[in-house]
């Protein structure tokens, strides 16, 4: 296990995540929101871009033309708000070559607010930049359908949160399995999305919580969060998305109760 300033675990195999930032909410001083890569055959694979997404991305060395492709697991603020500020550098000023980006297919239509807000009309290719930049795809949060990209082949599953939530898994060419939980309460799907993954990144949005935050609304407790990996029997677990940055080394604790494997708390920069 690892504290909010530990070491980043040892890797046994090929890395194949690495965390942009891990906050719920919003940025604060211990990194950007939700924003992760997933690694590709030639490039990255960004999943979410929450707020402060775009700076960590490019503050860790990565170049925009090394993303192959962005899945955004639902439209809350902390998972999308950056995809306006990937989409200006995307096209300003000069655009860089079309990838696919992965939305709920129910929440397709509300991209269109963001272009509606934030268009340009003055300046050719920004007129409307998400739908300009990239190439817009629905996700069936179905667990059956395999999307091919760069190497990478992913499906969606339906978590249980207040809009349409995907968790996801992701196959390496080499076998590997990292899973994402998205924003989400105990549920069957996210379940099935991790099982038997070699990292499981997991919400622990809270160390208690009543059950309208964990039911009605949709998310977890870290020891939830162990409770999950358990049941997926995931290798390692990732908790990630916690209300307040300091809660972290009882969330990791809180976590161990309910699974015996490695825990990592998500911190910018830890590559696994």
């Amino acid at each position: 296990m690892i504290g909010p300033s530990g070491p980043e675990p040892k890797q046994s195999t090929t890395p194949v995540c690495e965390i942009l930032g891990s906050c719920a909410t919003a940025p604060t001083a211990a990194g950007a929101a939700s924003s992760y890569l997933v690694r590709s055959g030639s490039g990255h694979v960004l999943v979410d871009a929450g707020p402060g997404s775009l700076l960590a991305y490019l503050q860790a060395g990565h170049r925009l033309d090394e993303l192959r492709g962005i899945v955004v697991t639902h439209l809350h603020a902390d998972h999308c708000l950056d995809l306006m500020a990937w989409a200006y550098r995307w096209t300003f000023p000069r655009a860089l070559a079309s990838i696919p980006l992965f939305v709920p297919g129910e929440e397709v239509g509300r991209l269109g607010l963001f272009d509606s807000l934030f268009g340009i009309p003055t300046l050719p290719g920004m007129e409307r930049p998400i739908f300009q930049a990239w190439e817009i795809q629905p996700l069936e949060l179905d667990g059956k359908t395999w999307i091919e990209l760069d190497g990478l082949r992913f499906r969606a599953y339906a978590a249980h949160h207040s809009v349409p939530s995907a968790a996801l898994r992701f196959e390496t060419d080499r076998g590997q399995v990292v899973a994402f939980s998205s924003d989400t309460g105990y549920c069957q799907g996210v379940v099935d999305a991790a099982r038997d993954a070699d990292v499981f990144v997991c919400e622990a949005t809270y160390l208690d919580a009543d059950e309208e935050s964990l039911v009605g609304h949709g998310h977890l407790t870290a020891r939830l969060a162990g409770g999950l990996a358990t049941e997926a029997r995931a290798r390692q677990l990732v908790i990630t998305h916690l209300s307040d940055p300091a809660i972290g080394a009882q969330a990791v604790t809180d976590a161990a109760e309910t699974f015996r494997g490695p825990i990592h708390l998500a911190v910018p920069g830890m590559v696994l």
